[in-house]
């Protein structure tokens, strides 16, 4: 009889019609060690790429911080900002530490690549077994079911085989499983202190950081203070001055009414008019009246002359550092014209 059970002819039938033997039990064990595996690793990756991950954390607080810098520095919320800097370069030391822990624990996990490679060898070698037991077993379902007496001797030549290859399938088929169960066990036992010292490092990072922060638990309340005491002219003493003729050019008119800014009484004051200087009447009628309000700056009643900048223009014209100004040539200001009036 043509053997036509040769082994590309199996290879071939498995391919089309799946293996002949089908362990379910075996099977599931497998897919539990290739996923623990997987999984031993993937933590090894994260483990070891913890760096990387607090590297980009850290980088988020150096960024916050100089962003908020730009906004608050040289603020009435300066104080918050350099809180918050101190309480993240205390953060910053945190995640240096967990970085140190992570790097021992990584350390530890070098053998998790080695774990199962007794149990895979022995699966590969199930499997050529398994093969074998499934070529007699094939073979000698196809003879049996023939009832030739040709058949006889073949088929008792290959009962011998097929009782061999079965012994040897069972045989290799429970030191496999076993080699498989104690591998996983191996795994969780070396993976557990990793786990342990992971979650560890993580409760007290975070502890830490949240005692860090905890000062600004009332952040909100205390902007609102901030702001009302900036607000507030009775608490807020600082004098904030401007004066926008101060870096005028010197060639401007603006130069020359700087320097009369300032008046000092020490009781009631009055302007002296020249008596040919009818403000307000047809005479001048370029000439509008001038308006003058007094602030007090200080205890020594120093005042601060306030006015509209067509008053300051009205105001520079009538002020001569040489004396009064002659009709003549009063009238020649008052009737001249420009794009400030």
């Amino acid at each position: 009889m043509p053997n036509f059970w040769t082994k590309s002819g199996q290879y071939i039938s498995e391919k089309i019609f799946g293996s002949r033997t089908n362990d379910e039990d075996f099977n599931k064990l497998c897919e539990t060690m290739k996923d623990t595996e997987k999984g031993l690793s993937s933590l090894r990756t994260v483990v070891q790429n913890f760096v990387t991950y607090s590297d980009n954390f850290k980088n988020f607080f150096e960024e916050f911080n100089s962003a908020i810098k730009l906004i608050y520095e040289k603020s009435p919320f300066e104080s918050i900002l350099e809180e918050v800097s101190v309480k993240h370069q205390i953060i910053q030391a945190e995640l240096e530490d967990a970085n140190k822990k992570m790097n021992n624990l990584f350390s530890k996990t070098s053998e998790w690549s080695i774990i199962f490679n007794s149990a895979k060898e022995e699966i590969k070698m199930r499997e050529e077994k398994r093969k074998t037991y499934d070529h007699y077993e094939g073979k000698l379902s196809k003879m049996n079911k023939s009832n030739s007496k040709k058949d006889a001797k073949y088929i008792e030549r290959n009962e011998a085989k097929y009782t061999k290859a079965a012994s040897e399938y069972v045989e290799i088929s429970e030191k496999a499983f076993n080699t498989i169960n104690h591998s996983l066990k191996i795994a969780y036992e070396l993976t557990n202190p990793i786990i342990d010292g992971i979650i560890n490092m993580e409760k007290n990072l975070f502890k830490n950081l949240s005692s860090s922060l905890s000062c600004f638990n009332n952040i909100e309340e205390r902007f609102k203070e901030i702001k009302k005491n900036y607000d507030n002219p009775n608490i807020n003493k600082e004098n904030i001055t401007y004066d926008p003729l101060k870096y005028m050019n010197e060639k401007d008119l603006m130069k020359k009414i700087s320097s009369n800014r300032r008046l000092t009484t020490s009781g009631k004051f009055s302007f002296k008019k020249n008596n040919n200087q009818n403000f307000g009447d047809s005479k001048y009628p370029n000439h509008r009246p001038m308006t003058i309000s007094l602030k007090p700056l200080n205890e020594n009643k120093e005042y601060f002359l306030i006015e509209n900048y067509d008053n300051i223009y009205v105001n520079s014209r009538i002020t001569n550092s040489f004396g009064d100004i002659n009709e003549e040539k009063l009238k020649e200001f008052y009737d001249f014209e420009d794009d400030l009036i």
